[in-house]
């Protein structure tokens, strides 16, 4: 059988994880049954992960795409968020698809001051996209407070009395700056495409709470699921290859509710 949970938790929270294929498991999934979503995708570079190589047309990468966005978009409830991560060509082509099912809210950009795919002829790549899109008109939530930076002029008048009414400080700009795991990171998997968790944190805190169900299609490091564990969230994480699920259930043995 291909659905296989390798390792559930009840305690503050639980995690799933299904080895599978996305496209399919997705289908056993009841409408409307997650409250967030937060996945990063092959991006159809010809990364080589284990079981399987990451390479297709591009009519067929955007058709297989929308196969299981449009699941996506089935289990995920009124109100609940979208959040996904792509080279930008490939999101600008998902977007014509995503608005027909869920309600735009921002095009956001991660960018990492390392030196990745270097060319002769072009300039060099330092950034993934995330769309941020709801289901409906209102978000179901968005902590605001949570993800909150601190005042870049904390003196100036207006904001010493945002401060002193409870303000926290200000919503996050939509560019975000974090580098790359690297291989001297403590938290570095044999995935070879892994997103920092402090990133995957903020969407997490933004969209979601306590208790709610995150979903994370392609678990891949299982970043999500980490960031999940620790904001005391849900998550159900669906991945393919058998080695790769067998390091999220080690990550997540590892990591302790609440740690921040």
């Amino acid at each position: 059988m291909a659905k296989r949970v390798y390792y559930r938790e009840k305690k503050m929270s639980e995690h799933k994880i299904i080895c599978g294929d996305c496209v399919k498991e997705l289908k056993n999934l009841k409408d409307e049954s997650v409250d967030l979503i937060v996945t990063d995708p092959p991006f159809n570079i010809g990364k080589k992960y284990n079981s399987y190589a990451d390479r297709r047309s591009k009519e067929d990468y955007l058709e297989w795409c929308k196969s299981w966005l449009k699941e996506c978009v089935r289990v995920l409830k009124d109100g609940g968020a979208l959040y996904l991560f792509n080279y930008p060509e490939n999101n600008a082509y998902l977007m014509p698809f995503l608005d027909e099912h869920l309600t735009f809210k921002r095009w956001m950009t991660w960018h990492y001051p390392t030196n990745t795919g270097m060319s002769p002829t072009n300039f060099t790549r330092t950034q993934h996209s995330i769309l941020f899109y709801i289901k409906g008109d209102r978000p179901n939530v968005f902590n605001k407070e949570d993800i909150a930076e601190p005042y870049k002029n904390p003196t100036d008048k207006r904001i010493k009395a945002l401060i002193e009414s409870g303000k926290k400080g200000r919503t996050p700009y939509d560019v975000f700056h974090f580098n790359l795991v690297k291989n001297v990171s403590k938290d570095k998997t044999k995935h070879p495409c892994q997103i920092p968790v402090s990133l995957i944190e903020i969407f997490v805190k933004a969209s979601s709470d306590e208790g709610d169900l995150v979903l994370d299609p392609f678990g891949g490091s299982f970043s999500t699921a980490h960031a999940c564990k620790k904001l005391n969230r849900n998550s159900l994480n669906i991945e393919l290859d058998p080695e790769y699920c067998e390091i999220g259930k080690q990550r997540l043995k590892g990591i302790k509710e609440d740690e921040n």
